[in-house]
């Protein structure tokens, strides 16, 4: 090899090791804002279940709107928005929410009951009826799904049934 080979060979060399640092330190960096973010997005959330916990609802709602959910993967923060969303009476957005959080953890019995007065105020009777449900099945002894299972049962009875055709 000749003499420039070999300094080409070596500058080559240098070349791709100062590449690799440089990779290398930029995944350090964007590991550490990331892990920073998710922090951030975490504290967030704490103070946003704080102020929905103090009865502070539209000021929870803009904290924990303010989270993005790519940052923050857990399920209280779809839970959350949505129980705060059902304080406010947006019902829509609320079972949105909610749904989410309950793709994200289907063993919180918290989240179906939270669907079931959703869908209840939404007059979706059979909706909510299936989330009692899943709440019952979650925990038999909820006094509260029991309680507003019961309730529908009784507007079910009370409302004519739809299924019968008239005929003249």
């Amino acid at each position: 090899m000749t003499q420039q080979g070999g300094k080409i060979h070596k500058w080559i060399i240098g070349a791709v090791a100062l590449i690799l640092v440089v990779i290398a330190v930029s995944a350090i960096y964007a590991y550490r804002v990331n892990q920073e973010k998710q922090a951030n997005a975490l504290l967030l959330m704490g103070q946003g279940i704080t102020q929905f916990k103090q009865k502070k609802y539209e000021t929870a709602l803009e904290t924990l709107r303010s989270i993005s959910p790519d940052v923050v993967e857990d399920w209280r923060l779809p839970y959350y928005t949505g129980t705060t969303l059902i304080k406010l009476k947006d019902y829509e957005s609320a079972a949105v929410s909610l749904e989410q959080a309950l793709i994200m953890n289907s063993e919180e019995k918290d989240i179906p009951f939270a669907l079931g007065v959703v869908y209840f105020k939404l007059g979706n009777l059979s909706l909510s009826k299936s989330y009692f449900h899943s709440v019952l099945e979650l925990d038999p002894a909820h006094e509260e799904a029991k309680g507003l299972m019961d309730i529908m049962a009784k507007l079910e009875r009370q409302q004519p049934d739809s299924s019968i055709s008239q005929t003249k």
